[in-house]
């Protein structure tokens, strides 16, 4: 009797639970506050009934109204109780969805090999019991993971793979669906595709409403706006997002509705209603800003300055694109940071790869879904430590490799060499950087067919590489294969037309030997190669202790700098630059360069930073400036138009006898006064601006022209360039490199508007030379129209 009244009281309870999960879970994504309270009373009820799977069921809802409110720790927290029931449950399709729900969360907190690892158990359940839903919807993350990472090639396939694994229409309508839908839309876009992605979003929008998700709406039709402005429907576009707006306010989705006001303000700005965008992308940019959501922020900046720039507000404008540049360097050090973290979780994924393989072993029908999950995580280890030029290990893989052998139980002595190229900048500089990335490639296949099996190849950056020789029995296995690597490099190598011949400086060093720790066995073989430099090159040197440490190489340096000077072993080699409109020749720059007894031609980046902290620069620049001066007045009878550049360190420009060293040069060599430019660059004018301005003065009277170089690479103020006497700005060859035309537009307006004359450099292909010329800039130079060349090849030129 007692029983059956029990039973009979659970029986409403019953009820009441399974409304209350069945009204929260659509309500998860659409109004998670009210889910919240639902799921809440819904545990509460199935832990009175001990309805276990209830319990797990609720907790893994209330979990995801966490993290769709961004509350990552507190969703984890209660998916892990939800883990803990779905367990206990022994729910197989419960278990799966909750691990898939904490690989998301992982994966929003950064934690990379945690969200593998989750996303791994997450198919791996699905996939023992046939659950392909489940599989679908883990699969649809991993795909998220190449989103994050710029694949958008590779996560298309993945959102297709997805759609593939569900077998009806009423699987194909579900809300996991449509989120792999809405992510096929976002990646069409990305991969270059709008007419795809639109034709996809206005197929699926009516699912989207019809399952009355308007987060999934919003989202959806946001990215409809610019696929219409990427295929000419601009007016379309701009009508499409003011409609939208309300809902977007009403969801409250900051970041969509961030990218709405952003979209709505191109498409204006693109039908000239300028003032319009200007309303909506400063909207744009207040709401990105109050919640700190950086990617709309960032095209927000953009885009305002297109449309400063499209109403000639060119200082607005120059500011508002010089904010987004730091943005995006920002950004792109987030990124870095973030594959830094995967690199510390390489183990942890190497460990999943390998039980990866066993699972393989073990089940022969391997399903798509584990191949995307391996290539996920291939991807990423392999961006995290290999150098993308050479395909080589990097910086960061090869110290890994080499402190693991350090800390190896049974620790064997190994080598590492460390290798420079020989005179590797004379080709840059006469070839081009082209001709450089395909030597360094060719360089690195020689080193990699050189080495023994087992032992590690790593490019360090520029031109060094390094090799760990494992397992050596004698300093003779460190001879033989650095012989070998030495014969292999000095073979002729053939790129683009040129016959181009590499030799290497190399040290070696062992551990323990010399030493313990991976910087101390780094920096005795960086100061074995400079022995073998300074012997000749292309040979090899074994570190020992009597080589000292990296201060004698100082003092070398310092010591070799002070003979330069005593000895004329400088010289100067001058690049030509030329009329933006006409190609005429207008002057030259003078480049010095280091004639070092044993190293070769140096070049400045070698040395000018050793004489700036000797002061050593102050005879040297006075040298410079005379010799400049001296050769350009004897190509005045022929050429008496042309100007000649000289470079002033800031060292240099702060000492007080400036100004006097300046007017003696130009009395010694007769030049006259207004064919000397002077090139300071940004930092030399911004430490001291009041004793720069009054240098700058003195500078003046005495006739000679001033140019601002490598400008826009600073933290250049607007107004000094108004105050300060300056007659020309120099654009850095990072800027016409990128030919970023909004940006170079912009800054050629500025300097029209203050009636300063530009010069452009790093001009190494045609279309940088027509975009430059369309944009009106006053003088080019670069590699495409003349390198620099000795004194007497300028002379040649100008007296044929």
């Amino acid at each position: 009797m007692t029983s059956a009244a029990a039973s009979s009281d659970l029986q409403p309870t019953d009820a009441r639970l399974r409304e209350l999960l069945a009204v929260a879970d659509p309500m998860v994504v659409s109004d998670a506050v009210q889910a919240e309270a639902l799921l809440r009373e819904a545990h509460a009820l199935a832990l009175h009934v001990g309805d276990v799977r209830s319990q797990a069921l609720a907790l893994t809802l209330l979990g995801a109204t966490f993290y769709f409110r961004s509350q990552y720790h507190q969703a984890l927290a209660v998916l892990t109780e939800a883990q803990e029931a779905a367990d206990l449950a022994q729910d197989s399709a419960l278990q799966s969805r909750v691990a898939n729900n904490m690989g998301i969360c992982a994966v929003a907190l950064g934690r990379y090999a945690d969200g593998i690892h989750w996303y791994q158990r997450s198919l791996d359940v699905a996939q023992a019991h046939g659950d392909d839903a489940g599989r679908a919807r883990t699969l649809s993350n991993v795909g998220l993971i190449h989103v994050e990472l710029g694949d958008y090639e590779l996560a298309l396939e993945i959102f297709e793979q997805v759609m593939n694994l569900t077998h009806s229409g009423e699987e194909r309508h579900s809300p996991s669906m449509s989120s792999n839908t809405i992510n096929m839309v976002y990646s069409y876009y990305h991969v270059g595709k709008p007419q795809e992605a639109l034709s996809l979003a206005l197929e699926h929008l009516p699912v989207v409403q019809a399952l009355g998700i308007r987060q999934h709406e919003v989202v959806l039709r946001a990215w409809m706006v610019p696929c219409l402005v990427a295929t000419g429907q601009t007016a379309e576009a701009a009508r499409q997002a003011e409609a939208l707006l309300p809902l977007a306010e009403q969801v409250n989705d900051h970041e969509q509705l961030a990218n709405v006001r952003m979209f709505y303000g191109q498409a204006l700005a693109q039908m000239g209603q300028l003032d319009a965008a200007y309303e909506q992308l400063q909207l744009a940019l207040g709401e990105a800003r109050r919640h700190e959501i950086r990617t709309p922020e960032r095209l927000a900046l953009l885009h305002l300055s297109r449309v400063h720039a499209d109403r000639g507000e060119w200082q607005q404008a120059y500011e508002t694109l010089q904010s987004h540049e730091e943005l995006s360097r920002s950004l792109q050090a987030q990124t870095v940071e973030r594959k830094a973290k995967v690199l510390s979780a390489q183990m942890q994924l190497e460990i999943l790869r390998r039980e990866a393989e066993v699972e393989r072993r073990r089940n022969t029908e391997l399903t798509q879904a584990n191949v995307a999950l391996q290539a996920a995580q291939n991807t990423l280890q392999y961006r995290a430590t290999h150098d993308a030029l050479t395909g080589l290990a990097n910086r960061a893989h090869f110290q890994a490799e080499v402190a693991q052998a350090l800390d190896a139980e049974e620790s064997t002595r190994f080598g590492i060499l460390f290798l420079d190229l020989d005179r590797f900048k004379e080709v840059n500089d006469t070839l081009g950087h082209d001709v450089g990335d395909e030597l360094l490639q060719a360089v690195a296949r020689r080193l990699t067919q050189s080495v023994r099996a087992g032992d590690l190849v790593a490019r360090m950056g520029g031109d060094e590489f390094t090799v760990i020789l494992r397992n050596l029995r004698s300093d003779q296995d460190i001879d033989h294969v650095a012989q070998k690597i030495l014969n292999q490099l000095v073979q002729p190598v053939q790129i683009k037309g040129h016959t181009l011949h590499v030799t290497a400086s190399i040290g070696a060093a062992v551990a323990p030997r010399d030493g313990q720790d991976v910087t101390t066995l780094q920096r005795h073989a960086d100061i074995a190669m400079y022995r073998a430099k300074q012997a000749g090159k292309n040979g090899v040197r074994l570190y020992h202790p009597a080589m000292g440490e990296a201060a004698a190489e100082r003092v070398d340096l310092e010591r070799d700098l002070r003979q330069a000077l005593d000895g004329q072993q400088f010289t100067l080699h001058y690049q030509g630059q030329f009329d933006g409109a006409t190609g005429a020749l207008q002057g030259f720059e003078a480049l010095v360069r280091w004639q070092h007894a044993t190293q070769g031609v140096l070049l400045p980046s070698k040395f000018i930073g050793m004489a700036e902290e000797t002061q050593l620069i102050l005879p040297l620049g006075v040298w410079v400036l005379q010799e400049a001066c001296r050769q350009a007045a004897a190509w005045h009878a022929v050429a008496p138009r042309l100007t000649i550049s000289v470079n002033v360190s800031a060292v240099q420009f702060e000492h007080p006898g400036f100004s006097a060293a300046v007017r003696e040069a130009l009395d010694r060599s007769g030049l006259p006064a207004g064919c000397l430019i002077l090139e300071l660059t940004e930092s030399a004018v911004l430490r001291d601006p009041t004793a720069a301005a009054a240098q700058l003065t003195h500078l003046k009277r005495l006739g000679v022209r001033v140019a601002l170089d490598d400008f826009g690479t600073g933290q250049s103020s607007l107004s000094l360039l108004h105050s300060l006497p300056i007659d020309e700005l120099k654009i850095d060859r990072s800027f016409v490199q990128s030919a970023n035309r909004v940006l170079l537009e912009v800054m050629l307006h500025l300097a029209q508007g203050l009636n300063l004359r530009v010069v452009a450099e790093g001009v190494e292909t045609a279309d940088q030379q027509a975009l430059l010329r369309m944009l009106g800039c006053d003088s080019l130079q670069g590699y495409l129209l003349a390198r620099p060349a000795s004194a007497e090849d300028v002379r040649s030129l100008l007296i044929p």
